[in-house]
């Protein structure tokens, strides 16, 4: 079964990293083509009540027994973020970027919910981003 155009629309986006850092915006995902979706981030980072405003870019690749993430923007663009084996019960997918493991973990609860952990293990990082989508109106 396909899931990711269930996704399709306007969705709550809360973050959390630290106690000090928590990430909040709007996401969107649309359709690109029949089995290729957009997904875009408009934030605002909470860094020690600073506000920074950023955005994230993603292509999402439905196939039948996966759902690929790609960057799709900058220097990185088109290359594989990260593939979830759809029949994977922990949905778990790896990225090696320099020095830097990340473990990221995505989960469609129903269609106005869905959630993903990554975790960031470097060197100069240990991490755990937390993220919840919430459907809006």
């Amino acid at each position: 079964m396909y899931k990711i155009p269930l996704l399709i629309g306007k969705w709550k986006v809360k973050k959390s990293i630290s106690q000090k850092v928590t990430i909040n915006g709007y996401c969107f995902i649309t359709k690109i083509s029949e089995h290729n979706f957009e997904l875009k981030e408009n934030i605002k980072i909470n860094v020690n009540e600073d506000l920074i405003s950023g955005y994230q870019l993603f292509k999402i690749r439905e196939k039948k027994s996966s759902i690929i993430f790609y960057f799709n923007a900058g220097q990185n663009q088109n290359q594989k973020l990260y593939t979830f084996i759809k029949k994977n019960t922990s949905n778990e997918s790896l990225f090696f970027c320099k020095k830097d493991l990340y473990l990221a973990n995505f989960k469609i609860i129903n269609n106005n919910f869905f959630i993903m952990k990554t975790k960031i293990k470097g060197p100069k990082k240990n991490l755990c981003i937390f993220a919840k989508y919430y459907r809006t109106i």
